[in-house]
């Protein structure tokens, strides 16, 4: 997989977190755009198409499941991966955002290497 031609938006309220995930993608030569809620992502939407969406469950004025509903309800958007990563982690909210239409659930602190190569299989499919 062709990690240059990647356009990814993180989405993520904490400076480290967004650090964490956006060097990540980077390292492997993937373009990224950082947003600090769902709004910003929704307003960044409006200017590019991401590869995916990488964004934070809970976050201060629109959060990563109503962002995601945002998301999934606007054509134009619809089929844009939308991957959920968050510092609670349990079965039951890994279980919930599956059911919510995320592509994919990563609890917090996320693996580099498992986490670019999980990433990789879900835009792949």
């Amino acid at each position: 997989m062709n990690f240059h031609d990647w356009k990814v938006i993180v989405v993520e309220d904490t400076y480290d977190d967004q650090q964490l995930a956006s060097r990540i993608f980077e390292h492997y030569g993937a373009e990224v755009f950082i947003a600090k809620n769902g709004y910003e992502c929704l307003d960044l939407l409006t200017q590019i198409e991401p590869t995916v969406i990488v964004t934070d469950l809970a976050m201060p004025g629109k959060d990563g499941w109503q962002t995601l509903v945002a998301i999934r309800s606007n054509i134009a958007t619809a089929h844009i991966p939308v991957i959920a990563i968050t510092a609670y982690h349990s079965t039951d909210v890994a279980e919930d955002a599956m059911n919510a239409g995320f592509d994919g659930y990563f609890p917090k602190p996320i693996n580099p290497q498992t986490f670019i190569g999980r990433v990789a299989d879900i835009i792949a499919q």
